[in-house]
């Protein structure tokens, strides 16, 4: 699917294009950051906004689009929890898909006690309240939500949004105006295509069989969403990877799992790349968007030990990518005086045993005048020196491995006639299998993720409906009026037991003090009813029609 949307990429982009404009939304095409980023702050300053509430998007950070606004006077609110806590810190994300993971919960503790003015707790529930806190009024009160864009669907124009959050429907739904950036190659040609990225992309990303919110998002709604709709296809390079020798690097769905996997990403951490984008993809794709003078050099951040390949659902040949942008780094990028003298330094001591571990002892003893840390290097005279200024280094052993006796690492001399080791029957039980039935399966799944499944014959769906509602104590209902039209007799029940029904409406001409006011007042009721267009057996997954957005997105509780 993949390789066949790059092939045609063009054909695909006209397409997928020509269908968005025809719902009315307004696309336009970004060939720099620069450009990406003057389009959307020209938008943001159409419409009058003060601040933007943003879902969390890779290109955004490629693009450099925070600094962007923040110059134009416009502040960027980060309101995905990862991003927003390294937005708190001013750091970058460190992973692309779990931004804050390089921090330790006490850090973050302290973070929101700085800036949030929270009593300083590593209470997981009490973070996350102070963040709800802190970022519910902004998503009432945005003009602009800016979001990016998983996958592009080129037959229906078709935006898909996949996050484990409730922020990326509510910058989407919320503001006046949103505003989608997706890479060129974001593209797959048709809804069966998208279909089988949607079950490629969490399980290897988190390991869920779906994600808590899947977005498909087509022109502007109005009474339901928002008023305008643009997306901003960003070249930025992409078209010219895709001419290269590293074109494959292009069929990356960004799901994180060779960084999950990689051994060097696993020791280093993220920042330590200096890149957007880390890991083995990011050492294909900096150089190859940004180009090799810059980032070059990442290529060699790798053990080419082949795990990312193993683990990437696309297939990406990792080990041999990298080894062609090794290739294109040393022949395009004249490389470092002290680089080439110490290749070969290393290339004269590894070529002769003698040499090499006289060099081996004169490290080790080079090194013990160094300061320590608990056994580690601290600091470390130049050319270490910018190693050691953000990470420690291992200390050279005494007594190399090769000089180690054997009994060091056996308990009793090795035997050619022994046979192995008795093991014990480490066979992984079956997991049950699923029910049969589709309606006990697809309620087996929604508890499995915290969801509750009540099962009712419909002349008593209202009472169980009531049941419900007085279990958790609803007062006040906020209804789709699709409810209303096909079941009556819930809507005149619930009524008849004293339960306030609430409307949800935004008027495509409200200004933005009404549609406030009216997004505060929805934001108190208790519960949200919907219909449920569908029920997915396999995953548990509720699917809702695009015009109940407002009763299943405000409220604490949703009954579909």
């Amino acid at each position: 699917i993949r390789q066949e949307t790059l092939a045609h990429l063009d054909q695909y982009l006209s397409a997928f294009r020509a269908n968005l404009e025809e719902q009315g939304v307004r696309v336009y095409m970004a060939r720099e950051a620069e450009e990406a980023c003057r389009i959307a702050v020209d938008i943001a300053r159409r419409s009058g906004a003060s601040h933007v509430v943003k879902s969390k998007s890779m290109v955004s950070e490629e693009i450099g689009l925070n600094l962007a606004f923040e110059r134009a006077g416009i502040q960027p609110v980060e309101t995905d929890l990862g991003e927003f806590i390294v937005q708190l810190r001013g750091e970058h994300p460190g992973h692309i898909i779990t931004p804050a993971i390089h921090l330790l919960r006490e850090q973050v503790a302290e973070t929101f006690a700085e800036a949030l003015g929270m009593p300083y707790s590593t209470d997981v529930a009490a973070m996350n309240a102070a963040a709800h806190a802190a970022l519910r009024p902004r998503f009432l009160d945005a003009t602009v939500g800016v979001s990016g864009v998983n996958f592009g669907v080129a037959e229906s124009g078709t935006l898909c949004l996949v996050t484990n959050e409730g922020n990326g429907r509510m910058v989407t739904t919320l503001p006046r105006v949103h505003i989608a950036l997706m890479g060129i190659e974001r593209l797959v040609p048709t809804l069966g295509d998208l279909a089988v990225m949607l079950q490629l992309l969490p399980r290897s990303a988190t390991g869920q069989k779906l994600t808590s919110y899947i977005s498909l998002m087509h022109g502007p709604s109005g009474a339901n969403g928002p008023n305008e709709r643009h997306l901003i296809l960003v070249d930025n390079g992409r078209s010219a990877l895709r001419r290269s020798e590293l074109q494959e690097a292009l069929l990356c769905i960004r799901c994180g799992a060779c960084l999950n996997a990689c051994p060097v990403f696993r020791e280093i951490g993220g920042h330590a790349y200096g890149s957007t984008y880390p890991g083995p993809i990011g050492s294909l794709v900096s150089p190859g968007l940004f180009g090799f003078e810059r980032y070059g050099h990442l290529s060699k951040a790798s053990t080419l030990c082949g795990a990312c390949r193993e683990v990437c659902p696309v297939e990406i040949d990792f080990p041999t990518l990298l080894l062609r942008a090794r290739h294109q780094y040393t022949r395009e990028v004249t490389q470092p005086v002290l680089s080439r003298l110490g290749m070969r330094l290393f290339a004269w001591a590894a070529t002769s045993p003698s040499r090499f571990k006289w060099l081996q002892r004169v490290a080790f003893l080079a090194t013990r005048l160094l300061p320590r840390r608990a056994g580690w290097i601290r600091a470390a005279p130049f050319p270490l020196a910018a190693w050691t200024a953000s990470r420690d280094f291992p200390p050279f052993a005494a007594r190399t491995f090769r000089r180690r006796p054997l009994q060091a690492w056996t308990s009793a001399p090795a035997s050619k006639d022994a046979g192995p080791p008795p093991t014990k029957d480490l066979k992984t039980p079956e997991p049950s299998p699923p029910p049969a039935d589709l309606l006990a399966r697809f309620a087996q799944e929604l508890r499995s993720v915290d969801g509750q499944f009540l099962e009712a014959p419909s002349e008593s769906a209202p009472e169980a409906l009531l049941a419900w509602m007085h279990e958790n104590r609803v007062h006040r209902l906020l209804m789709d009026p699709q409810v209303e039209t096909q079941f009556p007799e819930i809507s005149w029940a619930l009524q008849q037991a004293g339960i306030e029904l609430v409307r949800p409406h935004l008027d495509a001409g409200m200004d933005q003090a009404a549609r406030k006011a009216a997004l505060e007042a929805y934001d108190q009721v208790e519960a949200g009813l919907t219909l449920a267009a569908a029920g997915l057996a396999d995953t548990g997954t509720i699917v809702q029609p695009g015009h109940a957005n407002l009763a299943s997105l405000l409220p604490r509780r949703h009954f579909a």
